[in-house]
């Protein structure tokens, strides 16, 4: 499936019986090196994979029990994350970031993200849409959701 077929798919789920939320969880993020090839890794397996374009980052969850790496270009980390301190490789980051997000109870299935990599979306998955432009849809694997989200 593709990312327009998936958020055809999904969007009007969301806004039926989504709700809003935002992250709390701080992250740890550097600058990647170009081309440099990420996976990412939750509870139930890997989520998806991404290389890294200049002026990327890679960014890591800290509260989440996996620890998960995903790539961030510089747009998505300046709207979505503001910066705390330095560290000697990469720095800290608060979140800012709003997603709508619903609880996905169908089959399995893989669409690919915006990002043009797979990704697999499993009953009990939140399917989310950043806020607030909702240009497209992801999924967060639910444990790793709770761990760094909030019901606003």
């Amino acid at each position: 499936m593709t990312q327009d077929q998936a958020f055809s798919e999904f969007i009007p789920y969301i806004n039926d019986v989504g709700k809003i939320y935002r992250k709390i969880s701080p992250v740890f993020a550097r600058l990647a090196n170009v081309g440099e090839y990420i996976e990412t890794w939750t509870d139930d397996g890997l989520e998806t994979t991404n290389y890294a374009k200049e002026g990327d980052f890679v960014v890591m969850n800290l509260y989440t029990s996996m620890k998960e790496e995903y790539i961030v270009s510089p747009d998505m980390m300046s709207a979505r994350y503001e910066f705390i301190y330095n560290l000697t490789e990469g720095g800290i980051y608060k979140p800012l970031g709003r997603v709508k997000a619903a609880i996905y109870s169908g089959g399995e299935i893989q669409f690919i993200a915006k990002w043009g990599r797979n990704m697999t979306l499993k009953a009990g998955d939140m399917i989310v849409t950043p806020l607030p432009h909702c240009k497209e849809v992801y999924r967060i694997a639910a444990k790793e959701f709770y761990e760094s989200y909030i019901l606003l």
